[in-house]
C-alpha cells in the first residue's frame, strides 16, 4: 500500500508529489509548514510518511508493553532513547534501515522540552498543541516550532534520534599517543598503534587506561588487527606486515606489503585484509605467506583503519587525539521529503509529527 508524499509551495503554486510504501504497523506522519513571519500566512506545506526503523519499532513495542506510554490525553508524550530529538538534515538519501545513514548538514533540531533562546538551530516543543489521543488508533501528536532566527537553510531529511547532532560516538577518551592510528579488539581490550611514541598499547576500553605497551618493530606503526591469538601490524616505514606476540611484542613473522603505502588491516577469521593507499586497492592476503589472494579498488582514495568489538565500531581520531566508541544505530525514524524545503529568516516554521499505532 502506498502513501502520498508532497511539498506544496503556496507562493508559486507548485506541488511536488511522490509515493511511499507503508511498511510498518507503527506509522510516522510528518507535516512541515512555513509561514510568512510578517503576515502570518502559510507559504509552504510538506507532508510525508516516515520510515520507522527496526530499532525504533522494537522500542515502541517495548514501551507500549511496559506501559511507559500513559493512557492519558492530558499528558504530553515523552520518549528517551532513539526518539529523544527531531533533527533536520540536508541529505537527499532515500530512507532505509541502515545503521549509519548519510545525513549531510544539520539545519535544525528540537528535543521534547520547551525552549526560548538564541540558538540558530534549535526549535521548541509546542507543549499546548502536543498531545496523546485515542480515536480509532492510538496516536501521539508532537508539534515543534522554529522562530525566524533558527533552522534557516535547506533540508530534506527528518530524523528522530538520540543525540544532537546525529553523532554515533557515545563514549570517548584521550589517546595515550598524539598520533593514534590502528585499532584492534582482542575480545576484552583495545589495542592501539601509536605513531608518535612508536609503541603498541593495550587499553582498558572503559577508561582508556594503558594496561601495557611495547615498542613497535616499525617506526611508523599503522594498521592493526587481531586474529584471535596474535596481533598483526602494518609498518609504513618498512612497508611490511608483522605478526606479533601480544604479550612481549616479539615479531613471530613478517612479509612485504603488496602496496607501498599500507594503511588499514583486518582479519576475517581466515585471511588478512589490507587497505593500500598507493594503489587505492583492498587486498585479501594469505597470512602465512603474504601472497595476494584477490584485490579490488577502494571507493575512497585514502582508506584508513577501524576496530570492531563484535557490537560497536571504535575510531582513532587523529585530529582530537581521541578514541571513540561508535554506536551502531541511535535513531528510531527517518523520512525523506518529496523535495527540499528552504526556510529563511522571513519564515517561522511548524513541524507536526504523528506516531500512529495500528496494531
Amino acid at each position: 500500500m502506498l502513501s502520498r508524499s508532497y511539498v506544496k509551495d503556496l507562493r508559486k503554486n507548485i506541488e511536488v508529489v511522490s509515493f511511499k510504501e507503508k511498511i510498518s504497523k507503527i506509522r510516522g506522519l510528518v507535516t512541515v509548514e512555513l509561514f510568512d513571519a510578517v503576515i502570518k500566512k502559510k507559504v509552504l506545506e510538506a507532508k510525508t510518511e516516515n520510515l520507522i526503523t527496526s530499532i525504533g519499532y522494537n522500542y515502541f513495542r517495548w514501551a507500549i508493553q511496559d506501559r511507559i506510554i500513559q493512557s492519558s490525553s492530558a499528558s504530553k508524550p515523552s520518549f528517551s532513547n532513539v526518539f529523544n530529538q527531531i533533527q533536520l538534515y540536508s541529505s537527499s538519501q532515500i530512507e532505509s534501515d541502515d545503521l549509519y545513514p548519510e545525513t549531510g548538514n544539520l539545519v535544525g533540531w528540537a528535543d521534547q522540552t520547551a525552549y526560548a533562546g538564541s540558538d540558530t538551530l534549535r526549535g521548541s516543543l509546542n507543549v499546548t498543541e502536543s498531545n496523546f489521543n485515542f480515536d480509532r488508533y492510538m496516536r501521539m501528536h508532537f508539534v515543534f516550532d522554529w522562530p525566524t532566527n533558527a533552522a534557516n537553510g535547506t533540508f530534506q531529511t527528518i530524523i528522530w534520534a538520540y543525540s544532537n547532532p546525529l553523532q554515533f560516538a557515545y563514549n570517548s577518551f584521550s589517546s595515550p599517543d598524539s598520533y593514534p592510528y590502528g585499532l584492534a579488539w582482542d575480545g576484552t581490550n583495545l589495542w592501539l598503534a601509536g605513531g608518535n611514541t612508536q609503541k603498541i598499547y593495550k587499553l582498558n576500553p572503559s577508561t582508556g587506561a594503558v594496561i601495557s605497551s611495547f615498542s613497535s618493530p616499525d617506526g611508523y606503526p599503522f594498521g592493526l588487527t587481531w586474529d584471535g591469538t596474535n596481533l598483526w601490524l602494518v609498518g609504513r616505514n618498512t612497508q611490511k606486515i608483522y605478526k606479533l606476540n601480544p604479550s612481549t611484542g616479539a615479531v613471530i613473522s613478517s612479509f612485504s606489503s603488496p602496496d607501498s603505502a599500507p594503511y588499514g588491516l583486518g582479519w576475517d577469521g581466515t585471511n588478512l585484509w589490507l587497505a593500500g593507499s598507493n594503489t587505492q586497492k583492498i587486498y585479501k592476503l594469505n597470512p602465512s605467506t603474504g601472497a595476494v589472494i584477490s584485490s579490488f579498488s577502494s571507493p575512497d582514495s585514502s582508506p584508513f583503519g577501524l576496530g570492531w568489538d563484535g557490537t560497536n565500531l571504535w575510531l582513532a581520531g587523529g585530529y582530537a587525539h581521541k578514541i571513540y566508541k561508535l554506536n551502531q544505530a541511535l535513531y528510531g525514524a527517518r523520512t525523506l521529503l518529496a523535495s527540499p524545503v528552504t526556510k529563511t529568516s522571513t519564515n517561522t516554521m511548524k513541524i507536526q509529527y504523528d506516531f500512529v499505532f495500528q496494531e
